[in-house]
């Protein structure tokens, strides 16, 4: 399939830098769709990575010295939402990022980044050879630090499960008998000239609280869906998937050393039609958090990357894209670092 970004510029759906869209190199479609729990794909989260200008990498091949002067602002990625292609039917959330950028990400274990080196073949959209020499070595790139990344990840998922402000709302109008509907010029009209049958029985803190709730999600353009999911399940399934998706991940990559995006994907839709309490959800989680430390404490896996390799990978595809690096970066070979030693020597000794 032709590149989404490429195909999304020529149509003028996006504005792009000019270099953009021939040097955008692999794009993949990530969120529910590439975890298998998706049941409509008209919305498509799309990942990728391009390899900018060789001055961007190298801004010293512009005359910039780092740290001195005015400083150009270097590509790190295009990000846009809602890019509605009306030709395709689709939707798309686009993020490409620079090379340099996706593989510092990759290389620190960022989920997001992570995963989507490990999309199912189905869901690459775009992809040169350069792109499949990186997926192929995609397994450099994990190490055990991982497991504190994904977890991270997956407590503010917990935290985002329960929001706040949402289930306090969903509670004081289940305990007045407030239609969830409500508009918010209503409630500031109340706030107003009160009086209203509506709010009558409604204690005066209960009411401000309510007010300043329904106030924020007219600033934020309304309240979103979660609302229903929250009444329906009494928290957002969306973010509890993410929490069991995220300790099944995990689990794969410190046992495994490689990463299955759809291996537990029945679990996961069954998480997100509601079908598991809150209270079975942190109780699983709690116990899935003292299994991985120990499965942490006995995989096989490096507990820090291996900088070196992946710096390699990305000068052989900086190089490849490139032509050649002459000029722009220095790699110094064994005679280079035997110099530099005798060099010390002799400093050491006064000579």
């Amino acid at each position: 399939m032709a590149s989404v970004l490429q195909r999304c510029a020529k149509r003028r759906l996006i504005t792009v830098p000019h270099w953009l869209p021939d040097n955008t190199l692999y794009e993949t479609i990530m969120g529910s769709v590439a975890y298998g729990v998706s049941s409509d794909t008209s919305d498509m989260d799309v990942y990728g990575f391009c390899i900018p200008p060789k001055d961007q990498i190298f801004p010293h091949l512009r005359g910039e010295i780092p740290g001195f002067g005015r400083q150009r602002q270097n590509f790190e990625q295009f990000q846009q939402h809602h890019i509605a292609d009306t030709d395709a039917g689709k939707e798309y959330d686009l993020t490409i990022f620079s090379i340099v950028k996706y593989f510092a990400l990759c290389m620190e274990n960022n989920p997001n980044m992570i995963d989507s080196l490990f999309t199912a073949r189905e869901y690459v959209v775009h992809s040169t050879p350069l792109a499949e020499r990186v997926r192929e070595q995609r397994r450099l790139f994990l190490h055990k630090g991982a497991w504190f990344k994904f977890k991270g990840y997956a407590y503010a998922q917990l935290h985002k499960l329960k929001d706040k402000q949402l289930m306090q709302f969903v509670e004081l109008s289940r305990r007045y008998d407030l239609p969830v509907e409500l508009l918010a010029d209503e409630v500031e009209a109340e706030a107003k000239e009160p009086g209203s049958t509506r709010f009558a029985a409604m204690e005066h803190k209960d009411f401000q609280v309510y007010r300043g709730i329904v106030r924020d999600a007219a600033k934020a353009g309304g309240f979103s869906k979660r609302l229903k999911t929250i009444l329906a399940h009494g928290y957002d399934v969306k973010y509890a998937y993410h929490v069991v998706r995220l300790i099944n991940e995990i689990r794969q990559i410190l046992v495994e050393g490689d990463l299955d995006l759809q291996r537990e994907r029945e679990q996961m839709k069954a998480v997100r039609r509601g079908e598991w309490s809150l209270e079975a959800l942190t109780s699983w989680f709690s116990e899935q958090e003292r299994l991985l430390e120990d499965l942490y404490a006995r995989s096989p896996l490096p507990h820090s990357p291996d900088e070196d390799a992946i710096k390699a990978l990305l000068l052989q595809c900086l190089e490849s894209h490139y032509g050649s690096l002459q000029g722009a970066i220095h790699v110094e070979g064994r005679e280079d670092a035997l110099l530099r030693r005798i060099a010390d020597v002799l400093r050491e000794g006064g000579y």
